[in-house]
């Protein structure tokens, strides 16, 4: 089974879907379809069910890893109540910070056995690739179906991964060209720099895999690539961003 989902789609659809799913979990009379009628379902239409936990962020700023500890780490120590499954429902899950998302990933990368996370966003460039690629990804809305990555974004990021320390600078600017084809989508760079962060860590758990110390450059790659995603979900200058998220992977260590 798995334990992590991100479901994507417009408010309402998608949280109605995952009241669905949670119920259906967790129902006594059924294996996905919620009955209606046993315990666990009459429980959760009373809004008192132990183990279905709906995460909401305590701060304006949106989810953070207080909330995260709180409403999801330590709860996730004890096993449910009385029920098959502890369900953590995360709405407005675009929201969770870096630091928040960083939080989750031990969590989510190794769940106890009763242990499901459900995602709720409107999209998913927000989310650390660390997180993506973790999760099973569900596009309601009717985009029921995963949508695949262009090939042209892949061949990009990893074009990128491969060469970038090999460039000098006039080369290394000259790549905004490429990304200036997709700027007036921020889904569509949000997409690149996921891509562009898991080729880096790709890199880095290999090396570490074969017993080899990892390029520092690819760790500030990684940072950099974070604090792009920051910049342009803040809705930061496009061009910019990118063009410095460059220089920066670039730039040899200890250069700045």
């Amino acid at each position: 089974m798995v334990h992590s989902h991100i479901i994507v789609g417009d408010s309402q659809t998608i949280n109605a879907h995952a009241v669905n799913m949670a119920k259906g979990l967790n129902c006594l009379a059924a294996d996905t379809v919620p009955c209606g009628k046993c315990l666990s379902c009459r429980v959760f239409g009373s809004g008192n069910h132990p183990d279905i936990i709906f995460v909401t962020g305590t701060k304006a700023s949106g989810i953070g890893v207080d909330d995260v500890r709180q409403q999801i780490v330590l709860p996730m120590a004890t096993k449910p109540f009385r029920y098959k499954y502890k369900i953590f429902i995360v709405d407005k899950a675009e929201t969770l910070t870096p630091a928040a998302q960083n939080a989750l990933l031990k969590t989510i990368e190794e769940p106890a056995p009763y242990g499901v996370f459900l995602f709720l966003a409107p999209h998913t460039h927000n989310f650390l690739a660390t997180v993506l690629s973790r999760c099973s990804l569900q596009k309601l809305g009717g985009q029921s179906a995963v949508k695949e990555t262009d090939p042209a974004l892949t061949a990009l990021a990893n074009d990128i991964c491969e060469n970038i320390h090999k460039m000098d600078m006039l080369e290394t600017f000259a790549l905004y060209k490429r990304f200036e084809l997709y700027k007036e989508s921020k889904e569509t760079l949000q997409e690149i720099l996921n891509l562009l962060y898991k080729s880096f860590g790709e890199k880095i758990n290999e090396a570490t895999a074969a017993g080899y110390l990892p390029q520092q450059n690819w760790f500030n790659a990684a940072q950099a690539i974070i604090y792009t995603k920051k910049v342009l979900t803040q809705n930061g200058n496009t061009q910019l961003a990118i063009e410095l998220m460059l220089v920066k992977m670039n730039t040899k260590v200890g250069a700045i």
